[in-house]
């Protein structure tokens, strides 16, 4: 520090958000794959992805535009097909770090079940299972899994993005944005968890396995946890997370072999623990306060529609 910057920032200070971060990591990672279960249907995690991103990329231009997202709002207002934009598998592909041949082996056989549409210029999530009545469903459900999610880190001490405005004019629940705004915040999970573990597909795995491990512990747990996960966590059965995320146990053996190789997980006689590498361990406090930028820009776009103010109203949360 010098006389000509007397207030400089002492720059091996700890991240004054790191606590909050943490604080809100349990929840945000029960968010995330509670619903990542009620995205796939009756499918795997792996497809369950690539619905889930195919389906985001083809409402991008509505995501962008304010007066789109008001207008295709709730479940009567369904976006019509010319506001929906095809997207190659190649990019597909690259946003979940998946390799191009898995992701167009998996594609084509949701093609073939009707689940998606094929066009000259790209994939569609086809009409079919926008129409179908588990999908609608689920966007119900996705909708009042993020009410819950947002509750409870309100109340954890989570600041609200920005001065409060107008609860929305809507007459019915906004869930089709409330569903947009979901799928933008998960491609971004899932770009931060393949960046961090090769791609999106371990990222989610690894993610359930940690769940498995730490079920139950406080925030202060947790960030001892990753100092000591050996000596901690909890161990989970191959079997358990085989089941959770609609995989055989040879298909889930297979993952856990290559996250094994990474030094991501270890294997006992109890079950697998994820465990971080020391090139990985560093990097976990940033990954957190990297999600918490993230949730506060996903409150942020809820706030500017006016959903929190509806949700912060007590008689609309207690709904």
């Amino acid at each position: 520090m010098t006389d000509a910057d007397p207030i400089a920032p002492d720059p091996t200070a700890p991240d004054p958000r790191l606590a909050l971060a943490w604080r809100v990591t349990p929840a945000t990672v029960d968010f995330i794959l509670n619903t990542e279960t009620a995205s796939r249907n009756t499918r795997d995690l792996v497809d369950g992805l690539l619905f889930a991103a195919i389906q985001a990329a083809n409402v991008s231009a509505i995501n962008n535009d304010p007066d789109l997202q008001l207008a295709y709002a709730t479940l009567l207002a369904a976006p019509p097909d010319e506001l929906r934009r095809p997207v190659s598998v190649s990019a597909i592909a690259h946003s979940l770090r998946m390799p191009f041949e898995t992701a167009r082996r998996r594609v084509q056989a949701l093609v073939k079940i009707g689940a998606l549409d094929a066009t000259p210029k790209g994939i569609l999530v086809s009409q079919r299972s926008l129409g179908q009545h588990e999908f609608l469903h689920n966007v119900f459900l996705r909708h009042e899994m993020l009410k819950t999610f947002y509750l409870e880190v309100r109340d954890l001490g989570l600041p609200p993005p920005g001065p409060a405005g107008p609860a929305t004019s809507l007459e019915d629940p906004p869930v089709r944005l409330t569903n947009r705004l979901i799928w933008e915040y998960m491609l971004r999970v899932a770009d931060v968890l393949g960046a961090a573990v090769g791609d999106a597909t371990n990222g989610v795995i690894l993610l359930a396995m940690i769940r498995g491990n730490t079920g139950g512990f406080a925030p202060g747990q947790l960030a001892a946890w990753t100092r000591d996960p050996l000596a901690l966590a909890v161990p989970v059965r191959n079997r358990r997370l085989a089941d959770e995320l609609n995989f055989s146990s040879e298909t889930m053996r297979r993952y856990v072999i290559a996250l094994e190789s990474q030094g991501l997980c270890m294997r006992g006689p109890r079950g697998l623990v994820a465990v971080a590498p020391p090139t990985l361990r560093s990097a976990l406090d940033r990954m957190v306060l990297d999600n918490l930028a993230n949730l506060q820009r996903l409150f942020g776009r809820l706030r500017q529609f006016g959903v929190l103010s509806m949700w912060d109203d007590p008689a609309v949360a207690a709904r």
